[in-house]
């Protein structure tokens, strides 16, 4: 599902216009707001449950909310459209005797029509936002429907919980989406075996890891102890690994997986620096499924990194690649207005990355 993105004057974002769609890559310096922007989408969904003041304890506070360099009478301002519906949020913070607090002035509109406006959390206790109380109307315009849907199927993947995995494994529940963490991994993979109308997710992950893993990976199985679920992978040679026997990548690329094939259908999710403990052959075929799930699914993958590899694989489509990139005005940058498309062509995207032809950081010497 198409979406578009704007922040101002948020943390280290001064300005970004954003419309990613499909698979995409984010890339730029350390420090150049790549893990902020990807959190923001995960920020408003939290705002939108609970409300920004509670919201922002979870995304580092109030302190440093402004952009440092932004001027006194702008704003902080996100705005996400899908279709024609808006919702636009102005954040502002006010410190008293109960601490810090984020009321926050919105405005959702449909078309030209405003749905609903004022400001929200006046109260400490207040916590309903826009979006909340519209919804609340008999008749709610479908575009707002689905931007509702896109937030709420909003999931930023990172730090999984791998020695959590080895050691203790899931807890036993009905799960089939899963947690930003992975740690009801093995639980979402039962469920979707042992259910007829997942079966498509199951295929997908089955498949996905013996494209990456052909030596190692034949199939599951799923033993249960009281209220645990571990796994056991059986290999094509007929031996059998528990979690503790299993490397470090072959969890990471099941993880990505199924984060992926958990995403409902036009929804969209990011995954932090994906290449970690990754082999460039898994990082490639994971890239090809990646694509093939979110061209069938109408989905979103945001990923952020550093990784000439996954970079490479986006040589046909460097409009893909958005760079955070040290002086322009408006971020993230498409990498085909950086160069043009024509000389991007000769090289390998992960090169140019790697020698600093764009997202370099600032004062760093070409290599």
């Amino acid at each position: 599902m198409a979406f578009s993105l704007s922040v101002r004057n948020y943390r280290g974002l001064r300005r970004v216009d954003w419309s990613p769609s499909g698979v995409c890559a984010l890339v730029g310096p350390n420090g150049s707001g790549k893990t902020t922007l990807i959190d923001v989408l995960q920020l408003l969904q939290d705002a939108n449950r609970s409300g920004f003041s509670k919201a922002i304890i979870g995304h580092g506070g109030a302190y440093g909310l402004r952009h440092f360099e932004a001027p006194r009478d702008e704003p902080v301002v996100f705005n996400l459209r899908v279709e024609d519906a808006s919702w636009e949020a102005r954040p502002e913070v006010f410190l008293g005797p109960g601490g810090a607090r984020l009321p926050s002035r919105e405005v959702l509109t449909v078309g030209e029509d405003i749905i609903n406006e004022g400001e929200f959390e006046a109260e400490a206790e207040y916590s309903e936002s826009a979006l909340q109380e519209a919804l609340r109307s008999t008749e709610v315009p479908e575009s707002l429907r689905r931007l509702v849907e896109l937030l709420f199927s909003y999931r930023y993947y990172r730090h999984y919980a791998l020695a959590g995995l080895r050691r203790e494994g899931s807890l036993l529940s009905g799960d089939l989406r899963l947690l930003d963490d992975g740690r009801n991994l093995f639980a979402v993979l039962m469920n979707w075996r042992n259910r007829r109308d997942q079966r498509d997710r199951w295929d997908f992950v089955a498949k996905g890891l013996r494209d990456c893993y052909p030596e190692l990976f034949s199939d599951f199985s799923f033993p249960i102890a009281a209220n645990i679920v571990s796994c056991e992978v059986h290999t094509p040679s007929g031996h059998t690994l528990t979690p503790a026997l299993l490397p470090d990548g072959f969890l990471v690329a099941l993880i990505h997986l199924c984060a992926v094939a958990s995403t409902m259908p036009g929804g969209v999710l990011a995954i932090d620096e994906p290449e970690n403990a990754l082999h460039p052959y898994s990082i490639r075929r994971l890239m090809d499924a990646f694509r093939e799930w979110s061209d069938a699914h109408d989905m979103t993958v945001l990923l952020a990194t550093h990784s000439p590899v996954i970079l490479d694989t986006f040589k046909a489509l460097p409009e893909k690649v958005f760079v955070m990139e040290p002086g322009q005005e408006v971020l993230p940058v498409p990498l085909d207005q950086l160069k043009k498309r024509s000389w991007l062509a000769h090289f390998s995207l992960g090169d140019l990355y790697e020698h600093l032809k764009y997202g370099a950081p600032v004062g760093a010497d070409e290599a």
